[in-house]
């Protein structure tokens, strides 16, 4: 099986005009309750095409962290309630796809209400992420956000990430979606 491996820190460097230290945070928060560095995930892709992908629909992300990130995660723990820790979680896997596979370039933030959470500023694209510490509720949650973010504003073609923490083994599904013509 194909493997990408990234250190969690670099998703700051690659998405340099947004500010991520709480997303990154957020997500080594999450990950240190399940796993040590690095974490593993099993990512489904759906209608998703890469060079270094090829014909495979699915890789394992191995994501790893800095200490002094983990010193920032530990904080954060004490600061942040769970639900939100867990969707910036998915934020930060969500922006490592979006740059390493699907190459959607810089992103900007939409406006509340435009159905899907990010923008791609050098393609006619839109990126949803969300994320779930219940394994059975993946294939909901994605077919949820994928109905959300083909309803974008802009009617482009629409990125849906769903990631899973969970003791039993880390899970997202990533997948791209026509956009709905209006």
């Amino acid at each position: 099986m194909l493997t990408l491996r990234c250190h969690i820190e670099q998703v700051a460097d690659w998405h340099p005009q947004l500010f991520l230290d709480s997303q990154i945070a957020a997500c080594v928060t999450i990950l240190r309750e399940y796993s040590e560095s690095p974490a593993k995930f099993a990512v489904e892709c759906r209608n998703i095409y890469a060079a270094w992908l090829g014909q495979a629909r699915a890789f394992e992300l191995e994501v790893a962290w800095s200490t002094e990130t983990a010193e920032k995660a530990n904080r954060l723990r004490l600061t942040l309630q769970r639900k939100p820790l867990v969707e910036a979680a998915a934020i930060t896997l969500g922006l490592i796809l979006a740059h390493e596979v699907a190459d959607l370039g810089q992103l900007d933030v939409t406006e509340y209400g435009d159905r899907a959470d990010y923008r791609s500023l050098s393609r006619a694209c839109v990126l949803e992420i969300s994320g779930t510490e219940t394994l059975a509720e993946l294939s909901r949650r994605h077919r949820q956000k994928v109905a959300q973010a083909i309803a974008n504003r802009y009617a482009w073609d629409a990125y849906a990430v769903v990631c899973a923490f969970s003791a039993q083994g880390h899970c997202i599904r990533f997948s791209k979606h026509v956009g709905k013509e209006r």
